[in-house]
């Protein structure tokens, strides 16, 4: 899977069972570096970078509903640690009196890298984000 995504064809999706972004990225080189194949960290950590760009993390809440509560970016390539941005977050509420979980998303920016695909394949930034203007908002706003 992750030499299929590395080869250039757009539009991949996977099922990682983990329970954040960066707890997803972890899973995915562990399970490759189980294949019979060995393939050296470094390739391995180059292929993770080029190949995924979005991570969509699913949770099961208390009244049994499962809802979008991270959608994050990986905005590093190459043989650089990796570098997740979230770009929206869901922040639940207590139960409610029928026992239904509720909660609103908060939009973050998107990384500038980002931005720019989506501007090149003629696609709109939603309002909600807004693009970030620099490495450094997007450390401050990582810090926070």
């Amino acid at each position: 899977m992750l030499q299929a995504m590395s080869t250039g064809h757009d539009g991949s999706l996977a099922t990682v069972h983990a329970n954040n972004a960066e707890d997803a990225l972890m899973r995915l080189q562990t399970l490759a570096s189980m294949s019979e194949i060995k393939i050296p960290f470094e390739a391995l950590h180059d292929q993770i970078n080029s190949a995924v760009d979005v991570i969509v993390q699913l949770t099961r809440h208390a009244d049994g509903s499962r809802k979008i509560t991270e959608i994050a970016v990986l905005d590093s390539h190459g043989r650089d640690p990796y570098r997740i941005v979230t770009v929206a977050r869901f922040d639940a509420q207590p139960m409610d009196a029928e026992g239904r979980i509720n909660g609103e998303f908060n939009y973050l920016p998107l990384p500038r890298k980002i931005a720019e695909r989506l501007y090149m394949a003629s696609q709109p930034i939603p309002q909600a984000f807004g693009v970030a203007e620099s490495a450094e908002q997007l450390a401050t706003r990582e810090a926070n």
